[in-house]
């Protein structure tokens, strides 16, 4: 009887330190799962915060490398230039950076639009030229008009519809109810909440029309311009010239492009214009805005940008915009 008591005793002895083994095992483990954690969270905040000065990093950076490439040629860009076909790699700390450039000059400004009586002088662009671009892009009649008109009323302060625009009393009548923009626009997205400027719209004008700071006067590089931006050149230049005779002269463009804006003006397509009928302020052959896409690679994965660089008066380029990439 006492031997059963004795083994019953030790067994529950045994019992209990085997619980006290596991639970501090349980506890340990839990313990190492959350040093783990923290661990990773410090690590993956690291990277983050590494991130976060490597973007910044290479904005400044790819603002850097615009003014130093674009120096040695006063501004002067071609289609076919090597700083644009081949990307400048950066080394960064547990990083690097891959700038890819492109110019941005050559599209139509949404916030330089005026009246019909405007002048096309100054920066400023009138609405029939903003018109004859989307004729020219496959938009026609009244439905160029009524596009033209209703952006012309969304950035604009006052509350007078024009014949074929879009007021605050249409907007508010939608589900969900809001105002016009009453200023100038921001981004290109924002003109998908413009009445009319539905996804099929906007894809005719890609690559077209952008948004820029309205103190940027409108400049085409004609060295750069490509066949899908031939209907600039009626645009913004002369409605003189047919769409065809403008990707006729972009198609025959010398290698290395003009050497000079006089040299394009002799052109027999562009002879037979009378001068009134031109805007050549509105050509270069020197790029007013480059756009860069950084792609930053470090152990916390891929981030990529997209920055726009502005040429300022003294000819230096500053950055104007970046955003994201998601891919």
């Amino acid at each position: 009887m006492k031997t059963s008591r004795l083994s019953r005793e030790s067994g529950a002895t045994l019992l209990s330190v085997l619980l006290v083994i596991t639970l501090m095992s349980a506890a340990a483990l839990a313990a190492t799962d959350a040093l783990a954690r923290s661990v990773s969270v410090s690590r993956t905040s690291g990277y983050r915060a590494d991130s976060f000065w490597a973007v910044r990093g290479a904005l400044a950076a790819g603002e850097q490398v615009v003014n130093e490439l674009l120096a040695s040629l006063q501004g002067n860009l071609a289609a076919d230039s090597s700083l644009l076909r081949e990307p400048v790699t950066l080394p960064y700390e547990r990083a690097s950076i891959i700038i890819s450039l492109r110019d941005a000059s050559n599209c139509f400004n949404l916030n330089s639009i005026e009246g019909d009586e405007g002048t096309g002088r100054g920066g400023k662009a009138p609405l029939r030229s903003l018109r004859t671009l989307y004729e020219e892009a496959g938009i026609y009649g009244n439905e160029a008009r009524q596009l033209t008109d209703s952006l012309a009323d969304w950035i604009d302060a006052d509350t007078s519809t024009r014949p074929s625009g879009a007021e605050d009393p249409l907007y508010r009548s939608r589900a969900i109810p809001h105002r016009t923009g009453g200023q100038k626009l921001l981004s290109v997205a924002e003109v998908r909440a413009v009445e009319g400027y539905t996804s099929e719209v906007m894809a005719r004008l890609d690559g077209l029309v952008c948004v820029r700071r309205a103190e940027f006067e409108t400049l085409l590089n004609i060295n750069t311009l490509t066949l899908s931006q031939a209907p600039l050149l009626p645009a913004l230049f002369s409605r003189e010239l047919s769409i065809t005779e403008a990707e006729r002269i972009i198609s025959s463009r010398p290698e290395g492009g003009w050497a000079n804006v006089g040299e394009f003006l002799s052109l027999p397509d562009i002879m037979k214009i009378a001068p009134e009928m031109r805007s050549d302020q509105v050509l270069s052959v020197a790029s007013n805005h480059v756009e860069a896409d950084i792609v930053i690679s470090s152990p916390a994965g891929a981030t990529r940008i997209t920055a726009l660089y502005g040429r300022m008066a003294d000819g230096s380029f500053v950055l104007q915009d970046a955003y994201r990439r998601s891919s």
